[in-house]
């Protein structure tokens, strides 16, 4: 008798056991693979990292294309100015493309723009139909500026340097040859300035 009901408490006993163990099972299923899981956790946090990682490359990307892009133009309109420079002093001839004849404006202007790999050649009239038109304050070292009046186009320059107080140019003119003009001072030169292009940028 006591054996038996020893048998039935053990017998009971495994029974509890049994259904716990049974019903813990569930909450471990949704532990482990439920919405707000861990491992869910985990795999959301990864994959928006990675989103994030991406985004941040392409934008990355694109800006350092757009400051290379710039860099590589400030670096072409230096070398056109420094190059225009280097001519200063050669003497003016009409029709002159070269600096062995001499230089006319438009000829010392196609001669400079051809040598930095942006070859452009005609009369000033010709020239100022290239590029984008930009207003006078907008206007970098390595722009053209072009001088007449209203019925004609006759000269054009290159543009060295642009600030708030004063334009200079690298030009070809009649009485002295290559020089380096400040225009802003010039009564001459803005009496008859008409406007500025940029063939530079792209």
């Amino acid at each position: 008798m006591i054996l038996t009901n020893r048998f039935f408490i053990l017998m009971a006993s495994l029974l509890s056991l049994a259904v716990l163990v049974t019903s813990c099972s569930p909450s471990t299923n949704v532990r482990r693979t439920g919405k707000y899981s861990t491992a869910n956790k985990r795999e959301k946090a990864s994959h928006s990292t990675k989103e994030d990682k991406k985004y941040t490359y392409h934008k990355t990307s694109s800006t350092e294309t757009k400051t290379t892009k710039t860099s590589k133009t400030s670096a072409i309109r230096e070398e056109i100015v420094l190059s225009a420079i280097q001519y200063k002093g050669t003497n003016y001839r009409s029709g002159g493309k070269s600096p062995a004849t001499g230089f006319d404006c438009s000829g010392f202007t196609g001669y400079i723009f051809t040598q930095h790999g942006i070859p452009i050649s005609g009369s000033s009239d010709k020239l100022a139909k290239l590029g984008k038109q930009k207003d006078k304050e907008s206007l970098l070292p390595g722009d053209l500026v072009f001088f007449g009046n209203k019925d004609r186009i006759s000269h054009v320059a290159i543009v060295a340097s642009n600030t708030t107080d004063e334009m200079e140019v690298v030009h070809s003119t009649t009485s002295a040859g290559v020089k380096i003009d400040n225009i802003t001072n010039s009564e001459y030169w803005q009496s008859r300035f008409l406007f500025g292009v940029d063939i530079i940028s792209k």
